[in-house]
């Protein structure tokens, strides 16, 4: 293990057992008269839930790192151990599962002290992990929750040398449409081995918002892999401090949709018409769908970045088009809003030239959650004349 790797690696297990000495000193007071180790685990995952699981992740990413020097170079080089047992690595853990601290603590229990600091130490918990869960849902709510078909060929795309600073920061804006063990493994990746600070800060906040508490690393830790002079040196000093702002507008998009391999490479299962005005129902159907492994286009999610309302062109409309071209069926919500909405007739108008699959899906029935759909068969949307409309005439 390379001096730098090793420090850092020690300074994050080091972290580790200082977070978990503060976390038990604090819930000694909730110890049962009579408990086991399991007992302090399960306090530590109540009470402090997202601060376990994130050791638990970080235990599954070196475990995959590991699984990988083992295979290409025949041993490993991390080791970190499962956090039930670096557990018992923290001194105060020690202590408190030791038969003197055990009897001592068993003679002198209180059931009124027990009952009122379990009282006293959830009020002041209870908050802080709501937070963080309103925080990942939060996140969660802006992704679709699966791994898209074409996740190794982005990933590809990103780690080609010839690859610039600008193209793989749009390719991570693409990553982070999604969520899964392996998407943000990806980015623990760039958090820990990306030489350029701009995308490399792009994956710790990514990552921090998922409460996935990330080490950032100092640019003078970051070590540059080649024996090229010419290259080492551009790697050193100008890559860097690249950076690039992507413009956020639909004919921005429109451009890397056709000269863009992030964007030509993408497929969905089904494109979502509906109306903006049923979002709260269309947000359970994409749910529902992810968990049958579809990936879904849904603009306020799959290019929210780009199709705002106040931004509405004419682009916007050869966007939408070729994320109809894109998508392998159509599913349509039906509501009041949606079949008074232009943008949907057209979307309908223009799949059906398509001769593609169509289905539809009452609104009513997502929200009792009946998410059956069926054929679409009725022609109310069909008109002939449907290229005519202007784009300022269309209602969201």
């Amino acid at each position: 293990m390379s001096g730098v790797t090793k420090h850092i690696y020690e300074h994050e297990i080091r972290d580790i057992l200082q977070m978990w000495q503060k976390q038990i000193k604090s819930l000694l007071p909730l110890l049962p008269q009579y408990y086991k180790e399991s007992d302090i685990i399960a306090l530590l995952k109540h009470y402090y839930p997202h601060e376990w699981n994130s050791v638990k992740y970080k235990y599954s990413y070196y475990q995959q790192k590991d699984k990988y020097l083992k295979k290409r170079f025949g041993k490993i080089r991390y080791g970190m151990k499962k956090p039930e047992r670096l557990l018992q690595s923290v001194s105060l853990y020690k202590k408190v599962t030791s038969f003197e601290y055990k009897k001592h603590y068993s003679d002198s229990f209180s059931e009124e002290d027990f009952l009122k600091a379990k009282e006293a130490l959830w009020s002041k918990r209870r908050p802080k992990i709501e937070r963080i869960d309103q925080k990942i849902e939060k996140a969660l709510a802006k992704t679709q929750q699966i791994t898209p078909a074409y996740l190794d060929q982005l990933i590809g795309f990103y780690e080609r040398k010839n690859t610039s600073q600008k193209d793989r920061l749009y390719i991570l804006l693409e990553l982070k449409k999604y969520y899964s063990p392996k998407i943000i493994r990806f980015f623990f990746k760039i958090n820990d081995t990306e030489l350029n600070k701009q995308l490399r800060w792009e994956a710790f906040y990514h990552l921090q918002s998922f409460s996935y508490q990330p080490r950032a690393r100092k640019q003078k830790y970051m070590q540059v892999h080649t024996r090229n002079k010419k290259r080492k040196k551009f790697l050193r000093d100008v890559y860097p401090n690249q950076t690039y702002h992507i413009p956020k507008n639909p004919y921005e998009l429109e451009y890397r949709i056709e000269n863009s391999k992030e964007q030509k490479i993408k497929e969905y299962d089904f494109f979502i018409s509906h109306s903006s005005k049923d979002s709260f129902s269309v947000q359970k159907l994409i749910v529902y769908e992810n968990q049958q492994g579809n990936n879904v286009f849904c603009d306020w999610i799959s290019d929210a970045d780009y199709l705002k309302r106040n931004l509405m062109c004419d682009a916007t409309l050869r966007v939408i088009e070729k994320r109809l071209l894109q998508s392998k069926a159509l599913i349509f919500v039906e509501s009041e809003n949606s079949k008074n909405s232009v943008w949907c007739k057209y979307e309908l108008n223009y799949f059906l030239q398509l001769n593609r699959p169509m289905f539809v899906i009452d609104k009513r029935c997502i929200e009792n959650g009946e998410f059956i759909v069926d054929s679409l068969k009725t022609d109310w949307f069909v008109d002939s004349n449907y290229r005519n409309f202007s784009y300022k005439c269309f209602s969201l």
